[in-house]
């Protein structure tokens, strides 16, 4: 066909195709090739008749759309150098290995990913192979799935038994897709492979209940936030998850740690501690070849604890006023992967008290912990874990975890504890704690996520720190209980200069967001959170301490691990190989730098000089990542010999702030209690263990620490002060 024939040409027609392939028999047609003939328009009549066609060139036109026909046979096809928008129509091809769509303008790399959805036989899109799209069908799964899975526990999960009906198992399956397909169910799905990909979760879910590899009443999957609760028929007959609720006398305390009738000795106790040097965060590393010693080796004994009570800071030091003596109450093991009672590995890196709904100020005995790739929720009045959320990418670690209490949209104006835990994947999780359903996942980080906090004013805003050196607001929105819709979105992105943010701060008196970084301290503006600019506004020297115990402005950098709000604007900070924590009130170290000077670091960034309000003793020590904890009265920090540090900071943070040189030692030092003997001793030596962090309850009633040797330690307030003997049974 010549030239002038081929540009007048406009639909594909019988006759075409006789005058290029010689026949008209369509049935037995294998291949046909119609590039670049401006065709306009491919008639469904004509193609539906090719029953044996393998390739089809329609490479070259003016095509806009491929027409809705099955085509069983077809295995290459070449619509490239056209004007198609949609491919769509790939889901009526089901034998289409190779497909050429490039040189379509409308045609991007989610046309593509959706092809591969709609026709799984697909093994090749312009001449490439698919490994790169499987890996983001396979990530967007990952982020998908534990949602599907959630949703169907919390709608339908009751209403799946042993005994329902084939009909009855329809319905409910249906019911369950019919909601998933609804804009209001994952209206955060923005686009549409990711609606694709949901639709044929929610059909593996339901194949996987047909299937009864899920929600059997006797199985619990590890998976899945359902297996996130602890299995109370387990915990009840097997000693690998049982703890012992101590019986307290007026001669003895005994303490619980989480036991196992098999003892799995790791070949090396403890990763490398980082230094200044090289500091990287600590991992949780392999353990290694594991040696067993059988059950029946062991022989019993009660475990000794003796506590050890003596001072070990200078008597020269300013006194400051006491508070009260604790006890060890329970020491449990609930992060170890694979339910192993002798990991030590795994390290238990925040630990956070449950706010109370009624009043923001207060808390309850709920405990959330995290590390690895579990999250827990543990009842301190019992020593019972309640609720323990297992991630699913087995490369998770988790960092960081914040509270919030928000308020329902309903007529009741109920409200609703949430919490929010990141870590090691990048991904921020959002838990309803009390189903322990993880309901969102917010992405926008590129690498591990240290530090996470809510504004106090505003309890659907969170801030994150990353490695990226990005700090992320979000507004997390507030969720459906019915069904846990939300909508969350991306505010801001704020970039912290060179460096990383360990701990987020909101001081609110002076309305500025603290950021503790690997390289300094800096803080935002944060009066309007709308207008908050992208660089920092100051950057905080630190204070650093001489050998004559006066205080001077540092000009190095310092490494800030610890940073933590105080009553009234204070905060307080503990920098990486210091001895001293410094208490400093933001609000007036920002009014005194206004007066005396405005030296700027680089474009709009303030320095300002920060001059403590108070000096607290602390001890030498090169381990980073040690967070403290805060309440109205007291601040608790660990170390690296698993003590714990409490300070009375009430006078201190009520008093008009004013520069101070004076070092205060701490009120009371709770030292590791020391393991006489037992199976457990070669668990718990002293000199491994560090305490990543540590938090105390509103009224002070209870103190607790995560451990760098997978250990969740929580002190009761004494009932008398006298030095007691702590019997493990």
């Amino acid at each position: 066909m010549n030239r002038k024939m081929k540009q007048d040409t406009k639909t594909l027609t019988v006759n075409l195709i006789c005058q290029v392939e010689g026949s008209q028999r369509l049935h037995s047609l294998r291949a046909l090739m119609l590039s670049d003939y401006g065709l306009k328009d491919l008639p469904a009549d004509i193609l539906k008749h090719m029953k044996s066609i393998k390739t089809l060139d329609f490479s070259r036109n003016n095509l806009t759309t491929f027409p809705e026909v099955t085509l069983k046979t077809l295995e290459t096809l070449d619509i490239s150098e056209n004007n198609i928008d949609s491919i769509d129509f790939v889901k009526n091809l089901p034998n289409l290995k190779q497909l050429m769509v490039e040189g379509n303008p409308n045609i991007q790399t989610s046309h593509k990913i959706e092809a591969v959805l709609k026709c799984p036989s697909l093994m090749k899109i312009d001449g490439d192979d698919l490994d790169s799209i499987h890996r983001q069908i396979q990530h967007i799964k990952e982020k998908w799935k534990l949602q599907v899975q959630a949703k169907f526990e919390v709608l339908y999960e009751d209403r799946f038994t042993e005994d329902m009906s084939e009909e009855e198992f329809q319905k409910a399956v249906s019911e369950f897709k019919a909601i998933v397909r609804s804009d209001d169910l994952f209206a955060s799905a923005n686009s549409e492979t990711e609606k694709i990909i949901i639709e044929q979760l929610v059909t593996e879910v339901a194949e996987e209940v047909r299937s009864g590899r899920h929600f059997r009443s006797d199985v619990q999957t590890p998976q899945t936030p359902r297996s996130a609760r602890l299995s109370r028929k387990l915990s009840a007959t097997s000693p690998k998850t049982s703890a012992t609720t101590p019986k307290r006398n007026k001669s003895r305390n005994h303490s619980s740690l989480l036991d196992s009738p098999t003892l799995k000795m790791p070949q090396s106790p403890i990763s490398p501690i980082s230094t200044p040097h090289n500091r990287k965060r600590r991992r949780d590393s392999d353990q290694g070849e594991l040696t067993q010693k059988s059950k029946r080796d062991r022989k019993y004994s009660p475990l000794t604890w003796m506590m050890r009570k003596n001072t070990v800071v200078d008597h020269d030091l300013i006194s400051l006023p006491s508070v009260p003596d604790y006890d060890p109450v329970y020491f449990l093991r609930c992060h170890s992967e694979g339910n192993d009672p002798s990991d030590e590995v795994t390290k238990v890196w925040r630990c956070s008290f449950e706010p109370s709904i009624e009043d923001p100020e207060k808390t309850t005995n709920m405990l959330a912990t995290c590390g690895g790739q579990t999250v827990c929720l543990i009842d301190c009045n019992t020593g019972k874990v309640m609720k323990r959320y297992k991630d699913s990418n087995k490369y998770e670690c988790f960092y960081t975890m914040a509270w919030t209490t928000v308020q329902l949209n309903n007529n009741r104006k109920e409200k609703t504890n949430l919490l929010a835990v990141a870590g090691q994947s990048a991904d921020i999780k959002l838990v309803h704690p009390s189903q322990f359903v993880m309901y969102a996942t917010l992405e926008g980080h590129r690498k591990y996520v240290s530090c996470l906090t809510f504004h106090p004013n505003h309890p659907t805003i969170l801030f994150s720190g990353s490695n990226d050196r990005k700090i992320i607001i979000w507004d997390i929105g507030i969720p459906n209980m019915r069904d846990y819709t939300v909508l969350f979105k991306k505010l801001h992105v704020l970039q912290a200069p060179d460096t990383d943010a360990l701990n987020l701060v909101l001081s609110m008196p002076s309305q500025t967001l603290l950021a503790g970084c690997e390289d300094s301290c800096f803080g935002w503006k944060a009066d309007n959170i709308k207008k908050i600019l992208r660089d920092p506004d100051y950057q905080f020297y630190l204070p650093t301490v001489s050998s004559d115990g006066e205080s001077n402005v540092s000009t190095a950098r310092e490494t800030v691990d610890g940073l933590a709000a105080l009553k009234n604007g204070y905060v307080v900070n503990k920098c990486v190989g210091d001895d001293i924590i410094s208490v400093w009130n933001v609000k007036d170290q920002l009014s005194n730098n206004d007066k005396a000077h405005k030296r700027k670091v680089k474009a709009h960034i303030r320095s300002v000089g920060v001059k403590p309000a108070a000096l607290l003793h602390y001890t030498t020590q090169d381990v980073d990542y040690i967070n403290m904890g805060t309440n109205k009265e007291m601040m608790v920090v660990g170390d690296d010999s698993g003590n714990l540090r409490l300070y009375n900071i009430n006078e201190l943070t009520n008093r008009k702030s004013k520069s101070c040189d004076d070092i205060m030692r701490p009120s009371r030092v709770l030292e590791w209690p020391e393991i006489a003997e037992g199976p457990m001793k070669q668990f718990c030596q002293k000199e491994v263990v560090i305490v990543n962090s540590a938090c105390v309850s509103h009224d002070g009633e209870y103190i607790a620490c995560g451990t760098d040797n997978n250990l969740v330690c929580v002190w009761r307030q004494s009932r008398d002060s006298s030095e007691e003997e702590m019997i493990l049974d």
